[in-house]
């Protein structure tokens, strides 16, 4: 009988071995599902983070960009305080005096200063009179009929144009030869 009882436990753990296998072949499905249902929710916790990221992002740029161009005219504005004080100064002087010459010569200096300041920063005036029109830098207000000039050519210029760093801020108005 001992022969029986070894086949029959055999069997017994055989048949517990396929129940058990079975177990973990069911178990591993579930398992899988789970690291996979933990891994979507650490992905999508990964993506809400990234995207809160990019917007502080975006809000910070947007920030510091409307700083920017608030506080953009600042150095023109400090290197032009030192001409509006000589300016405050040659009024305050000509309210005191009658001298006309020494009024004319003080705005001279502050338009020369006034001029460098501006050229400093790229402002260059555009030279019209004697030059061909050019369309791109010239608005032409009138032709005239002009003894010994070229046809086209600016003879007089009614409002002074500016170049800001090689660009057309304000066209030249002029006068030109027919």
């Amino acid at each position: 009988m001992e022969k029986e009882e070894l086949l029959e436990k055999d069997v017994t753990e055989q048949n517990d071995g396929k129940k058990s296998s079975k177990k973990k072949k069911a178990a591993r499905p579930k398992d899988e599902t789970k690291k996979l249902k933990e891994e979507i929710f650490s992905l999508q916790e990964q993506l809400l983070r990234k995207a809160a990221e990019f917007e502080n992002y975006k809000k910070r740029t947007e920030r510091e960009f409307a700083r920017i161009i608030q506080n953009a005219g600042e150095n023109i504005i400090t290197s032009l305080l030192p001409v509006l004080d000589d300016l405050d100064r040659s009024l305050e002087h000509a309210r005191k005096s009658e001298d006309v010459e020494s009024l004319r010569e003080g705005m001279e200096l502050i338009s020369k200063k006034l001029y460098a300041v501006l050229e400093k920063e790229g402002l260059k005036p555009l030279d019209a009179v004697g030059k061909e029109f050019d369309p791109e830098k010239h608005d032409a207000l009138l032709q005239v009929e002009k003894d010994g000039v070229e046809s086209g050519t600016v003879v007089e210029e009614h409002l002074k144009g500016y170049e800001l760093n090689n660009k057309v801020i304000r066209h030249a108005q002029v006068i030109v030869a027919r």
